[in-house]
């Protein structure tokens, strides 16, 4: 799945375009380094997102199939350490 469309399924951001435009300006990592929005995202990789000088990372733990709620994209994703 694009890494762009997994950042707004997963809730981490409201739309597809502002996943976008964090990937862009560096703030969405994909396993610690700068990818292209259409880079395929699987499970098992890490996400780092950097906002407001707080950095976050969660593991993917499986893809999005299909429209989620909120709670349900939150468990397809742990937050892990640094």
């Amino acid at each position: 799945m694009r890494f762009d469309v997994l950042l707004h399924e997963l809730r981490l951001y409201k739309s597809r375009s502002q996943a976008a435009a964090a990937i862009e300006e560096g703030r969405a990592l994909l396993d610690g380094a700068s990818v292209k929005p259409s880079r395929e995202a699987r499970a098992g990789q890490r996400i780092t997102l950097i906002e407001a000088g707080r950095r976050r990372s969660v593991e993917i733990l499986d893809l999005p199939r299909g429209g989620l709620s909120k709670e349900a994209a939150r468990g397809l994703v742990r937050e892990v350490a640094e």
